[in-house]
């Protein structure tokens, strides 16, 4: 090609040199991933000005002119050169959808906000920060362990519902910090972090800093402390907060201090899962120095499938680690159960709604399931391309439909009903939200219900009596004290003892088991029906 004779770097394509020695260099490529490459690359790249043919360029870089020509066409085939008719990207949008499980919302550049602090944190011990960081946290877990009873307490009672929503603030607060730690981690390696926004990841809000230029660090274990940057500092916020508590008076104030540790304790935790791309993976990631490792994983658990049941041997991406099967496998099946979870934890929310509500978790039990189909018909596709013949495809099509009915009939699920109780000059009454029924005689468990820890106060039976609809206070339904009334059913409880139960609290009727597949066709498609329908069948 005319434009290969003296090739030329795309404008838009940007080419980062090492940070340090032993580091690698890094191709900024607007709208993909970024490239690693070695230095003699590199240098290639950067040297392509348009006015150099191959000749001058190998006399420059000490390559042979063959060498310099098989590289440009490789750079070409990237796209990271310019040639005639082609067009430059569409500008940088705010709003990103890497994939339909995560939605992106760049709201500030990260460096703007840390690079006044640049002085400070390049110089910063990381010893000390270190030795601090642990410091605190050993100090906040014994501060949980010397005050367990109060703390136990405080988190089997029902909170009021500003506590509700400080903790829900705070940890948003955190998750910024959270965030912002990556980037200043990064910052303290000379790096630059990127965006910092906020998303939907999984159907729950988050926030993310962009630390890609971390590839630029010679040395993985620094990559790994990037990553780890912002479960240490949720750990930390949450040391804080348990040593704030005791000298807090006894009351609610403290209770929910003690909630707000708790709750940062547990989304760093939740941080630490290798198989979606949470700081768990990008450490694992970084560690191994394996980029795109999770899709590189997938991919080669897809192969081995495809091998096991259409006889077809794929490439392999990762050669040579019999580990990633498996962990390829964990991260094909986890985000289809993150998915249901976090439908089925919104579904109260949801069809407290109504109509509107039952309809939207219609659409994202229905979309959960296209995805599923999707990948089914990817592994197919792959297969037949792979030389599988049609008789194979339908006859293992089958065996695997036939591998995930059997769990779905086998696997028996508790069918209980979630519901509270109110106590009043007739008596104690059993609170059921609406559209939900119970017959007379069936046990029910009387409770106090905390915004992590659940007591039980005592036993009732469901009595003789017509049900009726009621305005009830808040707090029967969730773990939190309000002043707001919400629509419910009440139905007359027998044999409760009055004097051991509160003014109100949660309740749950036991229920029989049901097969797991019956438990999801009811809990995420037959309940939105009955809302969406006002009770049709």
């Amino acid at each position: 090609m005319e434009s290969l004779t003296k090739p030329r770097r795309a404008p838009w394509i940007t080419v980062h040199g090492p940070l340090t020695n032993g580091a690698p260099w890094i191709i900024e490529r607007p709208g993909a991933n970024p490239l690693r490459v070695s230095d003699d690359l590199g240098e290639l790249l950067s040297a392509l000005d348009g006015e150099r043919d191959a000749e001058t360029l190998s006399a420059a870089l000490g390559w042979t002119p063959d060498l310099v020509r098989d590289a440009v066409r490789r750079f070409s085939g990237l796209g990271l050169l310019w040639e005639p008719g082609n067009r430059p990207p569409p500008p940088e949008c705010r709003f990103t959808a890497p994939s339909w499980t995560v939605l992106r919302l760049r709201v500030v550049e990260a460096s703007r906000l840390l690079d006044p602090l640049r002085p400070m944190l390049t110089r910063l011990s990381g010893r000390a920060v270190l030795g601090t960081t642990i410091a605190v946290f050993l100090a906040g877990l014994a501060a949980l362990a010397v005050q367990r009873a109060t703390l136990a307490d405080a988190l089997s009672r029902p909170l009021p519902m500003s506590s509700g929503v400080l903790i829900w603030f705070g940890l948003g607060a955190t998750t910024v910090v959270h965030e912002l730690a990556h980037g200043a981690t990064l910052t303290h390696f000379r790096g630059r972090p990127g965006w910092l926004g906020i998303m939907l990841f999984y159907l729950t809000p988050a926030c993310f800093c962009e630390v890609t230029d971390g590839w630029r660090l010679a040395r993985p274990r620094q990559r790994v402390v990037v990553a780890m940057a912002g479960v240490a500092t949720q750990a930390v916020i949450g040391s804080l907060a348990a040593l704030l508590a005791p000298i807090l008076p006894a009351g609610d104030g403290r209770a929910t201090v003690l909630g707000f540790a708790i709750a940062s304790y547990l989304a760093g935790a939740v941080n630490l899962a290798p198989w979606i791309k949470l700081d768990g993976y990008l450490a694992l990631m970084s560690y191994l120095d394996i980029p795109r490792l999770r899709e590189k994983a997938m991919a080669d658990a897809r192969g081995w499938l495809v091998r096991l049941l259409f006889g077809v041997r794929l490439d392999r991406t990762l050669p040579g680690r019999r580990w990633v099967i498996p962990f390829g496998l964990l991260c094909l099946v986890f985000p289809a159960v993150v998915l249901t979870l976090v439908v089925t934890k919104w579904s109260p929310l949801l069809l407290g709604l109504g109509a509107a509500g039952a309809a939207a978790k219609l659409l994202l039990t229905g979309f959960l399931l296209y995805w599923l189909c999707r990948k089914a018909f990817i592994a197919l596709r792959e297969a037949k391309r792979g030389g599988a013949g049609l008789c194979r495809l339908v006859v293992a099509s089958l065996v695997v439909s036939g591998m995930f009915a059997v769990p779905f009939g086998l696997i028996e699920v508790r069918n209980d009903v979630k519901a509270g109780y109110i106590v009043d000059r007739s008596g104690v009454h059993l609170v059921l939200p609406p559209l939900t029924a119970v017959r007379p005689g069936e046990p029910v468990l009387l409770q106090r219900k905390g915004i992590f820890l659940t007591t039980e106060l005592g036993t009732a039976r469901v009595g003789v009596g017509e049900p009726r609809d009621a305005k009830v206070p808040a707090e029967t339904l969730m773990p939190f004290r309000s002043d707001s009334a919400i629509d419910a059913v009440i139905v007359p409880l027998d044999g409760a003892a009055v004097s051991r139960l509160d003014a109100q609290g949660g309740a749950t009727v036991p229920g029989g088991t049901e097969p797991l597949g019956r438990w999801l066709l009811r809990e995420h498609v037959l309940t939105a029906w009955k809302y969406l329908f006002k009770g049709e069948e």
